[in-house]
C-alpha cells in the first residue's frame, strides 16, 4: 500500500519535473516550423483565391471586349493598322497564358507569375486604347 501512495503523489510531481527538458526538445521546434508552414499556405491560398477571383472578373470583361473587337473590326473595316491589331492580339495571347499560370502557381513563384500578368494586362489596356482611342478603360 505504501508503494502505491507513493505513486500516487511522486508519479505527477515526476511528470512536471521532466517538462522543462521536454520543451527544449528540438522536436518542438520543428512542430512549431510545420504549424507556421500550414499557417503561411492557409494565408497564401485565401491571397491567392481573392486575387484570382478579382482576375477572373477582369478576364471575362477582356475576352468580351476582345470577342465584340474582333467583330466590329470586321463589320467595320477598321481603321486601324494591322500591325496594331497583331500587336493586340498578341498581348491578349500573353494576358491570357498569364492568367493560366496564375491559377496553377504555387507560393514559391507567384509574385513573379503575379507581376509579369500585371504587366502584360497593362499592356493590353496600352495596345486597346491604341485601337479604341475613344474608350474609357
Amino acid at each position: 500500500m505504501n508503494v502505491l501512495a507513493v505513486l500516487i503523489v511522486g508519479g505527477p510531481l515526476m511528470v512536471m519535473a521532466g517538462q522543462p527538458a521536454l520543451a527544449d526538445h528540438p522536436s518542438s521546434q520543428r512542430t512549431n516550423e510545420l504549424l507556421l508552414k500550414v499557417t503561411d499556405n492557409d494565408d497564401f491560398a485565401a491571397q491567392k483565391d481573392a486575387y484570382l477571383q478579382r482576375t477572373r472578373n477582369e478576364m471575362a470583361e477582356w475576352r468580351a471586349k476582345m470577342h465584340a473587337t474582333g467583330e466590329r473590326v470586321e463589320a467595320e473595316g477598321h481603321e486601324a493598322s494591322a500591325e496594331t491589331k497583331a500587336r493586340l492580339n498578341r498581348t491578349w495571347n500573353a494576358t491570357e497564358r498569364g492568367w493560366r499560370m496564375l491559377q496553377t502557381e504555387s507560393a514559391e513563384g507567384w509574385d513573379k507569375t503575379k507581376h509579369a500578368y500585371e504587366r502584360s494586362t497593362a499592356d493590353l489596356r496600352v495596345q486597346w486604347h491604341k485601337l479604341h482611342p475613344e474608350a474609357t478603360d
